[in-house]
């Protein structure tokens, strides 16, 4: 009996000492998580969308809220990101799968997938265990230029082509054209011209 409770002491004590002590780790990303994105001195100037382009706009509601998320992108810190960053991604993605009929051409669907792109890698990377600001911040700023490139192809896919412009000027010139030759208008320019008061 005494053998066999000395092995199991001896069985005892050489699991407990087999077991490894295990370490709480912190996580490295906590010293990120709270940093700032801030933007690379090649970020583009903001681009304004024209009245045409913000009114077809309105009614495309993943896009608010992209120009929402674009608008907050420097005031958010990385571990918003990265908490957050399914739901960026999925507003990327029906952004770009749910295009107006208004908006469809290849620029705009061009610039939409690689919107999609740039947020996919801001996400991962400030997601990764052991975040690199520097590459952080560099697709931030991507993200951001690409955003003001798909504005531009907004403004562009909503301004009035040359045959517009063209009919509304000889609108207006007809109008002008027509005030122009009135009777009256004809008889006050004879009129002054020959220095003869006009009564109005």
């Amino acid at each position: 009996m005494k053998i066999s409770f000395y092995l199991l002491l001896i069985l005892l004590l050489s699991l407990s000492s087999c077991k490894e002590k295990q370490e709480v780790v912190a996580d490295p990303r906590e010293a990120t998580d709270t940093l700032q994105i801030a933007y690379q001195p090649n970020k583009k100037q903001e681009i304004i969308l024209t009245p045409s382009a913000k009114n077809a706009t309105e009614s495309w509601e993943n896009y608010l809220e992209l120009a929402a998320q674009i608008d907050a992108l420097d005031t958010v810190r990385v571990g918003y990101l990265r908490v957050n960053g399914k739901d960026w991604i999925s507003n990327a993605s029906l952004a770009q799968t749910k295009v107006k009929d208004s908006f469809a051409n290849t620029a705009i669907e061009s610039r939409l997938t690689v919107l999609f792109t740039k947020t996919n890698t801001l996400i991962q990377e400030a997601s990764k265990l052991e975040v690199d600001t520097a590459a952080v911040n560099k697709e931030a700023t991507e993200l951001y230029n690409t955003f003001q490139n798909l504005k531009l192809q907004i403004n562009l896919k909503h301004q009035k082509s040359i045959e517009e412009l063209l009919e509304q000027y000889e609108v207006e010139a007809d109008s002008l054209s027509a005030v122009k030759d009135s009777p009256e208008t004809r008889r006050d320019s004879l009129l002054r011209a020959n220095n003869v008061p006009v009564q109005n």
